[in-house]
């Protein structure tokens, strides 16, 4: 009796061959920036400004040192403040010096908002505020001003130009500032 081997295979433990190179590039990526401090400096980066935008008093207190007095009632707080972490996301994901950096502190900023501010992250995840602010940057062109604009509009006043400038403003020192405190976190590039 002869015995036929053609459905018999051979089990044969060449993972490197069926790993994805993307995959191992986003491996040693990780890997680099956790052992250089970079992973764990994204998600305290994430958690401080966090804790800027939900404590009001404090947030409006050095907001006016800024920008001068702010005349708000409690919905204009609230798109001061998303506003602000629309801009916080924006300055992540343009200043750190990797993706995996910026999704990890972004994650951490939601994550420290939805711990210290439940009721505030609720109405920010089912509102559209974003997608006007996104369509501002997206045009490239004068972005405060178009910030500025959005602003406006989704506070109703749109064509009231305190708050048109007052968008614009806001979106400026909350830029520099927050470009400032990404910078003193000293990232490895």
């Amino acid at each position: 009796m002869l015995f036929d081997d053609s459905d018999v295979k051979i089990f044969n433990d060449n993972s490197n061959a069926s790993e994805n190179p993307y995959e191992v590039s986003v491996i040693a990526e990780m890997t680099k920036h956790r052992s250089n401090g970079n992973i764990e400096k994204a998600k305290k980066l994430g958690k401080h400004l966090a804790e800027i935008f939900v404590d009001e008093p404090s947030l409006l207190n050095q907001l006016e040192n800024e920008v001068g007095k702010i005349e708000c009632d409690a919905d204009d707080m609230y798109h001061i403040k998303v506003l602000l972490v629309f801009t916080a996301e924006y300055c992540i994901n343009r200043y750190l010096p990797a993706t995996l950096l910026s999704n990890t502190a972004v994650n951490s900023l939601y994550d420290t908002v939805i711990k210290k501010a439940q009721e505030f992250y609720e109405r920010l995840d089912d509102a559209a505020e974003y997608s006007f602010y996104y369509l501002a940057v997206r045009k490239g062109v004068e972005i405060p001003k178009n910030i500025g604009i959005s602003f406006a509009m989704l506070c109703g006043e749109d064509k009231n130009e305190y708050y048109v400038t007052l968008g614009r403003r806001l979106f400026e020192v909350a830029e520099h500032e927050i470009q400032k405190i990404i910078d003193g976190y000293e990232f490895v590039k």
